[in-house]
């Protein structure tokens, strides 16, 4: 009997397994590291969103993008990477509504 349960429970995993590589994959995996190329991606990604934003950003948006860019050659590319994520989230916020 207790062959059975080992056996009959290795299957079930087995049948998981199969099901799970079967779904369809949305999107690959990026791998983020901290390196200077990243850093200098995420400052080209910043700034062009700041330039094509559609409404005037707050300053904060590009202190945070001119500060990440200085950091990012100055070889502070954790600093950098913090800054630059933080102003493109800032640019993702919905606006504020007036009155609240």
């Amino acid at each position: 009997m207790r062959s059975f349960l080992l056996t009959s429970g290795g299957a079930v995993v087995l049948a998981a397994a199969i099901v799970i590589s079967l779904l369809p994959v949305e999107e690959a995996t990026r791998v983020i590291t901290d390196t200077p190329d990243y850093c200098n991606q995420l400052y080209h990604q910043a700034s062009t969103e700041a330039q094509k934003a559609p409404i005037t950003l707050a300053p904060e948006v590009n202190t945070l993008i001119e500060r990440g860019r200085e950091m990012c050659h100055a070889g502070q590319i954790r600093g950098g990477i913090i800054r630059l994520r933080r102003a493109l989230m800032l640019m993702h916020l919905p606006p504020p509504v007036a009155g609240r």
